[in-house]
């Protein structure tokens, strides 16, 4: 990827796009395969696919300042705190 100082170049937001695409088909194949639940095989193409869309939102921002619709996913502890939000906005409204 292209570091801080020039925009990445078409070729490489290509390459990651390719490589987003291989890392979509490799989560399908795992989850069509997986052995249960907690599959560290589905784990691991999890991961894989979140580095690749990281790695072309990165460099798609860097080529022609443009985002896609992915983001990071809320985690437990990220609920957790909206709900805490919304209960400190609710309790505003009541006095």
């Amino acid at each position: 990827m292209a570091d801080d100082e020039s925009p990445a170049t078409a070729e490489q937001v290509r390459s990651t796009l390719d490589a987003l695409k291989a890392a979509l088909e490799s989560h399908l194949a795992a989850v069509e395969a997986r052995a249960g639940e907690n599959d560290p095989g589905v784990q691991a193409a999890y991961d894989a696919l979140a580095s690749a869309a990281e790695a072309y939102d990165d460099t798609l921002f860097s080529a022609y300042e443009e985002v896609t619709p992915f983001g990071p996913v809320e985690t437990a502890d990220e609920d957790e705190e909206l709900d805490d939000d919304e209960l400190d906005w609710e309790s505003d409204d009541e006095g």
